[in-house]
């Protein structure tokens, strides 16, 4: 045998060795991912077949702001052009799509399946309408959102994920009490504790199951305690769209709550005070904190026969937050209308 057959069969052989190498290398890469110890589904979102729950978290009460435009920066934090502001029971789920499905392929089967199950679309994005890719997960799991190895980010097992390779959808259940925000991107760091989802399309979620609105206000017996026992109550349910102060429909129960307050108690007297976060200029939340005042008082006196003058409107601004205005759940809590006693 000559050197240059002996050379090329030992070149056959290294092929071949590689070969052997790098396909046991993609059967090990294609098997699919475990779930997390002591995980568990939520019945409300169906999990994408042959998909792995990585992490999930739960909360009986808390505050979740779900974005429903793109993503943009308020001083240090970043958050939303707009979003739909939530409280109510959350949990919070980290799935690992199988191997060689596409973000897109997955956002489709959400996308199309969850009106199947009775769910209305009420926010889709994709790519740069979206905003930063790391700039949305910022914002929707950021620091203090636990996810085991993921430590204090679970944003971090979208490491390297590409601004034009993410899609987010908002949806709400037929009955309107649970809302879903469903986010899909994609994994690119081979390294940490996201190794073993490297290449993979991820798909994060927060479920907010949030009381029927009939069991969140507070009734007229309810507001009466608050005002004896504090001298001051917030108003729950009571809703303006942003930068106006026009009240929404939606503000009708509450009101009528208030009416029926004023009704039994015809020596009590109040001022209404309306609340905003900090975004935007002080003097502009000022006059939109007193407007939204104005409103809930014309609206106690032209509907349900409250005299004017048992009601002073009052705007403070963000002058006495109830949370810090650093998060959107803060902000969500500090815009609000509350009523005092005189």
């Amino acid at each position: 045998m000559t050197q240059r057959n002996l050379a090329k069969g030992a070149h056959l052989r290294a092929a071949l060795v590689a070969g052997v190498l790098m396909l046991l290398a993609l059967q090990a890469s294609a098997e699919p991912c475990a779930d997390g110890a002591g995980v568990a589904d939520h019945a409300a979102l169906p999990r994408y077949d042959g998909a792995c729950l990585v992490a999930s978290e739960s909360a009986a009460f808390d505050a979740v702001a779900l974005p429903t435009g793109r993503a943009v920066r308020e001083g240090e934090v970043w958050t939303a052009e707009q979003v739909l502001a939530l409280e109510g029971a959350v949990t919070r789920l980290l799935y690992g799509a199988p191997e060689g499905r596409s973000t897109l392929e997955v956002f489709r089967n959400y996308e199309q399946g969850l009106p199947a199950r009775g769910f209305e679309i009420l926010y889709r994005c994709q790519g740069a309408e979206c905003g930063r890719a790391q700039n949305m997960l910022n914002m929707l799991a950021p620091r203090g959102t636990r996810f085991g190895a993921f430590g204090d980010r679970a944003g971090y097992a979208f490491t390297g994920n590409k601004d034009t390779d993410q899609y987010y959808l908002v949806a709400r259940s037929g009955d309107g009490r649970v809302h879903l925000g469903v986010y899909v991107g994609r994994n690119q760091f081979n390294s940490g504790p996201t190794r073993d989802l490297f290449g993979r399309t991820l798909v994060y979620a927060d479920v907010v199951e949030a009381e029927a609105m009939e069991a969140r206000l507070v009734d007229a017996e309810g507001l009466a305690r608050g005002l004896n026992e504090q001298g001051r109550i917030v108003v729950p349910s009571i809703f303006f769209d942003t930068g106006r102060a026009e009240l929404k429909a939606e503000s009708d129960p509450a009101l009528a709550e208030i009416g029926r307050l004023l009704a039994g108690q015809v020596a009590l007297k109040l001022y209404v005070v309306g609340h905003t976060d900090n975004v935007g200029n002080y003097e502009a939340n000022l006059a939109l904190s007193r407007a939204r005042a104005e409103s809930v008082v014309a609206a106690l006196v032209t509907r349900h026969g409250i005299q004017r003058s048992r009601l002073v409107p009052a705007g403070v601004a963000d002058l006495a937050p109830l949370a810090s205005n650093a998060t959107e759940s803060g902000r969500a809590m500090n815009r609000r209308v509350e009523l005092v006693a005189r």
